[in-house]
C-alpha cells in the first residue's frame, strides 16, 4: 500500500467512520439515559439502582462529550504526516 493510499484510507477511516460512530452512539447513550435526569430517576450501578446525582449527570453528559468528539473529529482537516503541519 503505497504512503498516499495509506493516509487516504486513515482520513476516511477516523475522520467519517470513527468520528459517525462517537456521534451515533453518544447520541443513542445521552437519550437512552436521560430519563435518570428526571426527579426520581435511578441509575442501576453494579446491578442495584442509584439515585446519585453524579452519577446521573455522568450517565447523560459524558455521551454528549463523545458527540462533540466525534462533531470535532468530523469537521477537522485531513492529516498527512509527510506535509509540514
Amino acid at each position: 500500500m503505497s504512503d498516499e493510499a495509506y493516509w487516504v484510507f486513515f482520513n476516511f477511516m477516523v475522520r467519517r467512520v470513527l468520528a459517525s460512530l462517537f456521534i451515533v452512539v453518544g447520541l443513542l447513550l445521552c437519550i437512552f439515559n436521560l430519563p435518570a435526569l428526571m426527579p426520581g430517576g435511578t441509575l442501576l450501578v453494579d446491578g442495584s439502582p442509584s439515585a446519585d446525582l453524579v452519577m446521573r449527570l455522568f450517565a447523560v453528559f459524558f455521551p454528549v462529550l463523545l458527540c462533540v468528539l466525534g462533531i470535532a473529529l468530523f469537521r477537522c482537516k485531513p492529516f498527512r504526516y509527510d506535509l509540514p503541519q
